[in-house]
């Protein structure tokens, strides 16, 4: 009996220091991502989908910018458009220039992604572990996968699971997993580092 309280006693130790190296890993993850607050790149989007004859993989490509304002996601090919995800809107504009604004509740996926890549970025460790279970992964190629499942019930019923995948201050990749299991993975190439926005940027955050 004494050496199985024992045993449990040393797990419980193990288990512990095992999540205080991941929490302090995370942290440091977080204050090299806030090196560069504001980022820009390109990016490739894979949208998986379940249908009933099997999965089927659609791409798009464009341009993207992360800030501490939002997100950015300008889609070029195969149809022209942007989405700007501000931290209480979402503006979606169309080819033609036609805007779409909406507020952040209205969908919760992006808005709960735009809000976890601020949280990265900005270095804000206790507001991403409030929101979301974490864990980190060392992959093959070199990145850390980090996974964030969240906490709150009606975004988990939308969005399983958000990876982040990171080498050194650059994020590489971003797979969103939805509780209908179909999946948006994105790829991040070309990433700049500019010191702020340019006002037109700017304007896109600011002006609805």
């Amino acid at each position: 009996m004494k050496k199985h309280i024992a045993f449990m006693f040393v797990l419980a130790c193990c288990l512990s220091f095992a999540a205080a190296s991941e929490n302090q890993k995370l942290k440091e993850v977080c204050a090299m991502l806030s090196e560069h607050p504001v980022t820009k790149g390109n990016f490739t989007q894979i949208k998986s989908v379940k249908t009933a004859r099997g999965s089927r993989e659609l791409k798009s490509y464009g341009d993207f910018i992360f800030c501490p304002e939002g997100i950015m996601w300008k889609t070029t090919k195969p149809f022209p458009s942007s989405m700007i995800v501000g931290k209480d809107f979402i503006s979606q504009i169309a080819a033609d220039g036609t805007k779409n604004v909406t507020d952040t509740s209205d969908n919760q996926t992006f808005a709960s992604v735009a809000s976890t890549i601020s949280a990265v970025f900005s270095n804000d460790y206790d507001n991403l572990t409030k929101a979301f279970n974490t864990s980190l992964t060392a992959q093959a190629d070199g990145n850390i996968k980090i996974t964030l499942v969240p906490k709150d019930s009606t975004i988990a019923s939308v969005l399983t699971s958000i990876d982040l995948l990171v080498s050194g201050n650059q994020i590489n990749g971003i797979v969103m997993t939805e509780a209908s299991e179909n999946s948006t993975s994105y790829i991040f190439e070309n990433q700049t580092y500019p010191k702020e926005l340019s006002k037109d940027e700017l304007a896109l955050f600011t002006n609805k």
